[in-house]
């Protein structure tokens, strides 16, 4: 509320209180959101002969929020408390119940473990109090290792995409603003995919340009118009390119990666993306894949020709698409496969290496656009395959954790460019997401992935 608005609203219910009552006008400030949770009771509004008391309201928010402070990372504890009357305001800060600063805004490093954080304000005659406990995790808990690629990157997601994926939400501005600075900074993440939907196109945008202002070295924007038909798919591509134009134009780290998957993603195989899945899961629809995406990149080139005019990437299933998607064709600046090891399918370390060695005969920067798996017992026997497994699994962070380091290790083999970990943001527990989304602590697979520390 503006100190205008304030004035204009104390004049107006003034004279009202020696009529109603005090308790009455506190319930009606409470009741229009004007006051602000606290922890306490509603507040007392009091009268002394002209004169009304109005109490403080004691509330604070503190960064990082959206995942737990490590005992390394400086946390910002920014006062939001305010007093309808006006009257200037006096604050404590006190952790663990002892008293730390005076000042209006604190911040500070934490020792891992819980800690009670209370605010105190006063106005001279009344104080409330806001309390919070925030949780401090250690910053490692594995030894460092070497990463040989030029960008350790991860996959992002702007909005949901499709009803079918329920457990993706649409991340604030502020959110994308903190979780941008924990894949950079704290994962140590160089290079990042931006994914998002129709409706999220101008979302992805402001996401890039927070990306390019974090000094992130590589971002791929790539739109993923989920169940939409072949044509439907293009005109999207052509139509959201201007877009990325003017990111690229602004920033040479921006590149337009022009989609993911078609074969799950668009309608060539069934109407719903699970219904796809299924198909290839066994073993089918190769022929209409064939027939579908060789015409169709030559029309995504030809509509990025016409809107963006610089070079583009593609995420393709290796054994279904990478040899339909024409790389060789110089608007491609990269080869982007979603290379997974997967026992379950015979795809392990080797076959991976094998593979990664062959398509790099388009003498172009090789990535490897897609990987990971999600957190509940067994799941990296599956790969790529264990979100159609996790029903009914128990919650255990172990496998993510075993097949980031088999995998990590696998890639020095590699010796390719780039590596993009699938996702970092989720609500669902067993997930790909390297956090819990409920504590908000940082998985085993968040630690070891930190723990390859790009040496190209």
């Amino acid at each position: 509320m503006s100190k205008v608005d304030r004035r204009r609203f104390l004049k107006h219910i003034g004279a009202g209180v020696a009529l109603v009552g005090a308790a009455t006008v506190g319930y009606y400030l409470y009741d229009k959101g004007l006051a602000r949770r606290t922890g306490v009771a509603v507040p007392t509004i009091t009268q002394t002969g002209t004169r009304v008391d109005y109490p403080p309201y004691a509330d604070f928010k503190w960064k990082p929020h959206y995942l737990s402070p490590t005992d390394q990372q400086i946390i910002q504890f920014t006062n939001m408390s305010y007093d309808l009357g006006g009257d200037p305001l006096t604050s404590t800060w006190l952790v663990d119940n002892k008293v730390v600063s005076h000042e209006h805004n604190y911040s500070t490093k934490l020792p891992v473990g819980e800690h009670l954080i209370d605010l105190q304000v006063s106005d001279g005659r009344q104080t409330r109090v806001k309390s919070a406990s925030v949780t401090v995790e250690p910053d490692q808990i594995y030894p460092t290792k070497p990463l040989y690629v030029r960008y350790k990157g991860i996959s992002y997601f702007i909005g949901r995409m499709t009803p079918e994926w329920p457990t993706i939400l649409t991340p604030t501005r502020e959110e994308m603003d903190e979780q941008l600075d924990t894949i950079h900074d704290d994962l140590g993440c160089n290079a990042i995919i931006l994914c998002g939907g129709k409706d999220d196109e101008d979302n992805m945008v402001e996401c890039a340009k927070l990306a390019i202002a974090k000094g992130f070295q590589r971002v791929c924007v790539q739109p993923r118009y989920i169940s939409a038909n072949v044509d439907e798919t293009i005109e999207s591509i052509g139509r959201f390119a201007p877009k990325v134009r003017e990111l690229r134009e602004s920033s040479e780290t921006v590149v337009y990666c022009v989609g993911h998957e078609f074969t799950l993603e668009t309608n060539v195989l069934g109407d719903s993306f699970w219904e796809r899945y299924q198909v290839l899961k066994q073993g089918g629809g190769y022929n209409r894949i064939r027939a579908a995406l060789p015409e169709m990149f030559r029309r995504i080139i030809r509509v990025c020709n016409e809107n963006y005019g610089y070079p583009i990437t593609y995420a393709s299933i290796p054994v279904y698409e990478h040899d339909l998607v024409p790389w060789s064709n110089p608007i491609f600046e990269s080869v982007g496969v979603n290379v997974y090891i997967q026992p379950l399918v015979g795809q392990t370390k080797d076959w991976c290496i094998n593979f990664l060695e062959r398509v790099k005969r388009f003498g172009k920067p090789v990535h490897t656009t897609d990987w990971g798996v999600w957190s509940y017992e067994g799941a990296d026997q599956y790969g790529g395959w264990s979100p159609l497994y996790g029903s009914g699994r128990a919650y255990d962070e172990s496998p993510q954790r075993r097949y980031i380091e088999e995998y990590c290790n696998m890639l020095n083999k590699a010796r390719i460019d780039g590596c993009y970990w699938i996702q970092y943001n989720d609500t669902l527990e067993i997930g790909h997401e390297l956090y819990n989304p409920r504590t908000l602590k940082r998985k085993e697979g968040f630690y070891m992935y930190k723990s390859y520390e790009r040496t190209v």
